[in-house]
């Protein structure tokens, strides 16, 4: 996912909102991590104008940004992500739901295997699988799909990943991810090129 809002991002720094929807189509694929903007909080709202191809947005937490808040589901979806441990996680998205908001997939653990300096979540896989397991297991019962703790796009990522699963076996469960997304800081090329070198072998 992160990568499709990369390459459309970049593109729409050169083509307008509405020219860059004729070049890539609509996609549920086209998400934003949106941070808004203090300096120009019209600029907002360009997410969501016509001609828009994003279908979703982000924003690190668990309740909708309040620049979309009159903004539904269904014209801009908001994907809660559970960003560290949390005792509530679970209640939250439960009273999203029961208020009306048609919660359809949540994410968890931004760069869990990266640093607070550099915007990871720092968590330990075995306490990262308990949390997902009391938190975030509950919610496919409810048919949310779940994505997979968001590592960064590096050996370690992929070895945090593995180990993440590996603490959820032991626990009794498999934390069944229906999405797994993967920061990469890089062209399409390199991100094919360690893909294929981490599940090549």
């Amino acid at each position: 996912m992160l990568c499709s809002s990369t390459i459309l991002l970049a593109a729409t720094s050169l083509l307008s909102v509405a020219q860059a929807a004729e070049v890539f189509g609509r996609s549920d694929k086209r998400g934003l991590v949106f941070v808004p903007s203090t300096k120009y909080p019209e600029d907002n709202q360009i997410w969501t104008q016509s001609g828009s191809d994003l279908t979703w947005y982000y924003n690190y937490g668990v309740q909708p940004s309040s620049a979309f808040a009159s903004t539904t589901q269904e014209n801009f979806e908001f994907v809660p992500m559970l960003w560290t441990v949390s005792d509530t996680f679970l209640t939250d998205i439960k009273t999203l739901v029961a208020g009306g908001r048609n919660i359809s997939h949540v994410m968890a653990f931004n760069e869990p295997d990266g640093t607070q300096s550099t915007g990871g979540s720092n968590i330990d896989p075995a306490v990262a699988a308990t949390a997902w397991i009391k938190q975030i297991e509950p919610l496919r019962k409810m048919g949310i799909k779940t994505g997979a703790p968001a590592v960064t796009g590096s050996q370690r990522g992929f070895t945090w990943l593995a180990d993440f699963f590996s603490s959820c076996a032991s626990q009794g469960t498999n934390c069944t991810a229906d999405f797994i997304p993967v920061h990469w800081y890089g062209n399409f090329e390199g991100l094919a090129s360690h893909l294929g070198q981490v599940w090549g072998t």
